[in-house]
């Protein structure tokens, strides 16, 4: 799968990758907070990474980001939904196992 991303210019540290939005020109307190500073250091840093790009400068918009994110993770889920309903009927003896099982199998291995 070929996987390309779409990166725009930070909007939040105009594409330098570094916070200046604070009063003063110094980093804000959400990219303190992101750079994990203490509590008593927060304010009036200079010269922080960015919190919404990382640091690089640009970033991927947040639709992009849960588009990429989504479908794995419905398939982990629905894997995980499954083995559990083959696993009930198993134990349980389900007369229905066996239409479970081939219902169930072609949507994992398809996975």
């Amino acid at each position: 799968m070929d996987v390309t991303a779409n990166l725009h210019d930070c909007q939040h540290c105009s594409g330098t990758g570094t916070c200046t939005n604070g009063p003063e020109a110094s980093s804000c307190y959400a990219c303190a907070i992101r750079n994990e500073l203490p509590r008593w250091r927060r304010s009036n840093q200079q010269g922080l990474m960015c919190g919404s790009c990382g640091g690089i400068g640009k970033a991927e918009p947040l639709t992009e980001r849960m588009n990429k994110r989504i479908a794995p993770m419905l398939a982990v889920f629905l894997c995980g939904i499954l083995v559990t309903m083959i696993a009930l009927a198993a134990f349980l003896k389900n007369p229905y196992f066996s239409e479970l099982l081939a219902f169930s199998s072609a949507i994992v291995v398809a996975q």
